[in-house]
């Protein structure tokens, strides 16, 4: 079976989704639709598919099976939601609204009407981070300690005039952006929810209303704590994500291209102490996690097992976010 696909949101998020559809021999990408007429036309036109511009028609149009959804953060869940009604399965980017009430009604969606629901949160999908989750989850690295998660870039010329430095539209600034992903991944790794929160929110560069930079301590029942700094002030791109155990530690670094060749270090504590014994993986070339994530959507759409998170984890996550944010606004956790 060969899925019809559209994408709604020609911009970078959406080039990189068509992409991933054009290369999976099991789908076929039939329309682009972006309220930028010129985005879309040029996205289109590197696929030899046809450009459009009304998402509402195109969501519900007959000869569609699955929409992805890659627009500015306000439009997210009413796409989302419109495309589930009318019976399409749906891969929205993280982090499906600008809120857990906005989160809520697209998971909803997706249960009532019996449809396959992805959220965008493809950095599980590269593979130093599921080394990382793996040797968190196969014992090697003892009890679990802590987790560790830096992630940031310097933005660009204008940055502060672009959509994701409106609250309205974005719902929220670096947080909502990097640390969902991480927030994500802490979750994901961990496989449990954080009892209590504690952050700060502030902006220090950019001159716009949402924040650029954000850090958080998160802790589970059991104790575990897990740190987090995002950045839109890391002028040189950066992503490290690290996991401690009493007997081990694992280090996914780098996503490829600007953020430098994806390594995975996994590391053994010497019990008598001194230098621990490492083992480097690296994996060059390009990021491959898009196309994997896809292969996982159309795998959970045919009714096989699949990896990625769905509208439940999306919804925990962003519940999570929720808690940071006002233990931000509070000063208290």
């Amino acid at each position: 079976m060969i899925h019809r696909v559209v994408v709604i949101g020609a911009g970078r998020a959406g080039s990189q989704r068509a992409a991933a559809v054009a290369a999976d021999g099991a789908s076929r990408l039939v329309a682009v639709c972006d309220v930028d007429e010129k985005a879309a036309r040029r996205l289109a036109g590197e696929h030899g598919t046809r450009a459009h511009g009304d998402w509402r028609t195109l969501a519900a149009a007959d000869g569609v099976d699955l929409v992805v959804v890659s627009t500015p953060h306000h439009l997210l869940a009413e796409i989302s939601v419109a495309a589930l009604e009318a019976g399409r399965h749906v891969l929205c980017e993280k982090p499906l609204g600008r809120n857990a009430a906005e989160v809520e009604e697209v998971a909803a969606a997706a249960r009532e009407n019996g449809r396959v629901l992805r959220a965008g949160y493809n950095h599980r999908f590269h593979p130093a981070v599921e080394g990382v989750r793996r040797a968190a989850g196969e014992g090697s690295l003892g009890p679990l300690m802590f987790v560790r998660g830096r992630y940031g870039h310097g933005g660009r010329p204008g940055y502060d005039r672009e959509w994701r430095s409106d609250a309205a539209a974005s719902g929220g600034g670096e947080l909502l952006d990097q640390g969902a992903h991480l927030v994500d991944l802490f979750l994901w790794i961990l496989g449990c929810d954080f009892e209590a929160v504690s952050a700060e929110a502030v902006t220090a560069f950019w001159d716009m209303p949402v924040e650029d930079n954000a850090f958080a301590l998160l802790r589970t029942t059991a104790g575990q704590i897990a740190s987090m700094h995002v950045s839109w002030t890391q002028w040189k791109n950066l992503f490290s994500l690290e996991v401690f155990g009493r007997d081990g530690y694992a280090v996914a670094e780098g996503l490829g291209g600007s953020y430098g060749e994806e390594r995975l270090v996994l590391g053994r504590r010497a019990p008598e102490g001194g230098a621990p014994q490492e083992r480097l993986r690296r994996f060059p070339g390009p990021d491959r996690s898009w196309a994997r994530e896809w292969k996982a959507f159309v795998d959970a759409v045919e009714g096989r097992p699949a990896a990625g998170a769905d509208g439940e984890a999306a919804l925990r996550t962003m519940r999570h976010l929720g808690r940071l944010y006002a233990a931000a606004r509070e000063q208290a956790p």
